[in-house]
């Protein structure tokens, strides 16, 4: 499970939607204040952490994550203006950052976000891709499958096409509301003429 929290609904909505539809079950904290209970609940693989949050700060749910003994990976958007802060975060254990972006105008690369989770995970990946390697027999020509199947038990991806409205998402922020997702109409196949 991947858990998402940042105070901007828009990076929230783009990569709540874009990692279900990816088939990452995802969770996002109805409030920054739900960020630990809800951890403790559902015990994500990975946090994507805006570093930008407040009340809370980014760096306060960090650190109380920590105390409260979650050692899962944590992924940080952070922008030049939260520099400062980012030593104290990887003293914390930020395993990614990505970056580039300021608080407001700023734009989101959401296939950078899914990199980053991989990234964090590659050791996990890695050890379970050579564990099916050794349980297939050692068979040559494998390691692609091997690769392909851990990500997809670590990541526990869906390998079915996802529906239309992702079902991943756990809990919502309470200010969004449902987006409703709009099907492209089809226009009605001409009669073939003879």
């Amino acid at each position: 499970m991947i858990m998402v929290v940042t105070f901007q609904q828009e990076f929230r909505d783009k990569i709540s939607s874009f990692l279900a539809e990816k088939g990452y079950e995802v969770c996002v904290p109805p409030h920054r204040q739900d960020v630990v209970p809800l951890v403790k609940e559902k015990t994500p693989l990975v946090i994507v952490l805006d570093m930008y949050v407040a009340e809370p700060s980014g760096l306060e749910v960090l650190r109380e994550l920590r105390a409260q003994n979650y050692r899962g990976k944590v992924v940080v958007l952070a922008g030049t203006s939260v520099s400062t802060l980012m030593s104290q975060a990887f003293r914390l254990g930020v395993d990614q950052v990505i970056g580039g972006f300021q608080c407001t105008g700023g734009t989101l690369n959401v296939d950078q976000v899914e990199s980053a989770i991989k990234m964090t995970l590659h050791s996990e990946i890695a050890k379970c891709a050579f564990e099916l390697y050794e349980k297939g027999g050692r068979k040559q020509g494998s390691d692609v499958d091997n690769w392909i199947e851990a990500e997809r038990q670590i990541l526990k991806v869906q390998t079915s096409l996802p529906s239309s409205v992702p079902t991943g998402i756990q809990a919502k922020p309470e200010n969004v509301g449902e987006k409703k997702t709009k099907s492209k109409k089809k226009s009605p196949s001409k009669a073939k003429r003879s």
